[in-house]
């Protein structure tokens, strides 16, 4: 912004807050780059934070949330490079030890201080829709095309800015979880690209054209165009536009159907034994007073262990979940957070994870809005799907205490 725009000084605080949190981040990220480098482990950072640190100009300019990299797709290579993050004070939530569970995703990765979480992909696109041979193709012609740079004397790889514009940004958001719908960022991302590398439009057509992608790249452009000043993000109008393209170049969703006949038979035995903890939750909001007496009372004496495996744990924390949305089906996310947590807390002690209760609160304008939610012995746990809750509320008291564990 210019130095005169009266909306400086009132968005100066935040713009100084994201630039420290993105300096916190990056210290993390270069020093775990750095350890892997050492062992001949390569890694390509994509998305949000590598458009930040190495794209725009500013540090924390372009928020992110979670820090994406891509490693090669072997177990071997995973292994190991999880290992070197474990080896330096990195946790691990236990996806990295299930290839059969692998998405694009095959690891989870928590920085010592929790302040970062880092997805290690093996495809970019997802597979999901584009299917694997296809996925696992167009990755290697990333690794194929991707250029070292030097990262304040540190050489890295990174992607070519053709591919960053059309596999990350366009592709990532249509053929990715994101379909149908776009972000705000994608506009600013796009045009940060194309003045920095100098990316012509019918540059990016033809490399979209030669990954099979013609038609999405055409429907991504209708929809997000900086060089017209075209940016559409209700998803009335994006969604069925970008799923045509996507579908003209042969990439459609699985059928709902299957997989949701699928997901049923998988959480069925987690949804029997989970109605008796929903049912203790319920009671005990009922009851009331203070929630550290009942957290106790589910809390085991005994040892816990932490060899719930992911499959395990998403069971557990999914069928809390449903049950929770379909006793309480009036009620908003804000309504049922406490019986959801209390009921996923409860499920997850009972089997022997070492869960953690969390009660937080925050002012929404002249309101206070408070909020319980359930993490693992390390932060956020990736199944229960809000891992930004502690940058949201502020934290009124956990069961048990960090000590206490």
């Amino acid at each position: 912004m210019p130095h005169d725009h009266p909306w400086r000084a009132p968005l100066r605080p935040d713009a100084l807050a994201l630039a420290a949190r993105h300096t916190v981040i990056r210290t993390w990220v270069r020093e775990l780059h750095r350890h892997w480098a050492a062992v001949g482990i390569p890694a390509l950072l994509v998305k949000g934070f590598a458009l930040a640190e190495f794209e725009y100009p500013v540090p924390g300019a372009r928020f992110y949330g979670d820090v994406d990299v891509l490693l090669p797709p072997n177990e071997a290579t995973v292994t190991r490079a999880v290992q070197v993050a474990l080896a330096h004070g990195w946790h691990s939530d236990g996806l990295h030890a299930w290839p059969r569970l692998w998405t694009h995703e095959t690891a989870h990765l928590y920085s010592p201080d929790g302040q970062v979480r880092l997805d290690v992909h093996r495809f970019l696109p997802s597979h999901q829709a584009a299917g694997t041979a296809r996925s696992a193709a167009i990755t290697r012609g990333l690794w194929q095309r991707a250029r070292v740079v030097d990262w304040a004397g540190q050489p890295t790889l990174r992607l070519h800015p053709l591919d960053e514009a059309v596999v990350a940004l366009a592709l990532g958001r249509c053929w990715g979880g994101d379909r149908g719908g776009l972000k705000a960022a994608d506009y600013l991302d796009l045009e940060v690209l194309q003045r920095r590398h100098a990316l012509r439009e019918d540059e990016l057509r033809a490399h979209a054209a030669r990954l099979g992608a013609r038609h999405t790249w055409a429907a991504f452009q209708a929809l997000c165009n900086p060089a017209r000043a075209q940016l559409e993000l209700r998803p009335g109008h994006t969604r069925a536009r970008l799923l045509a393209g996507a579908a003209r170049d042969g990439v459609r969703p699985p059928p709902a159907l299957g997989g949701r006949v699928q997901r049923a038979l998988t959480l069925a035995p987690f949804l029997a034994s989970g109605l008796g903890d929903m049912l203790g939750a319920m009671w005990a909001v009922r009851q009331g007073g203070d929630p550290r007496t009942h957290l106790r009372a589910w809390t085991p004496p005994t040892p816990v262990h932490t060899g719930l495996n992911v499959a395990r744990r998403d069971g557990v924390v999914s069928a809390a979940r449903l049950w929770s949305r379909w006793l309480h089906p009036r009620q908003k996310r804000e309504g049922v957070c406490v019986p959801r947590a209390y009921a996923t807390y409860r499920a997850l002690r009972r089997a022997g994870y070492p869960a953690v209760f969390v009660s937080g609160v925050a002012r929404r304008g002249a309101q206070l809005s408070s909020h319980a939610w359930v993490e693992g012995p390390r932060g956020p746990l990736e199944e229960y799907g809000e891992p930004f809750n502690r940058q949201h509320f502020r934290v009124l008291f956990q069961v048990p205490e960090s000590n206490e564990r």
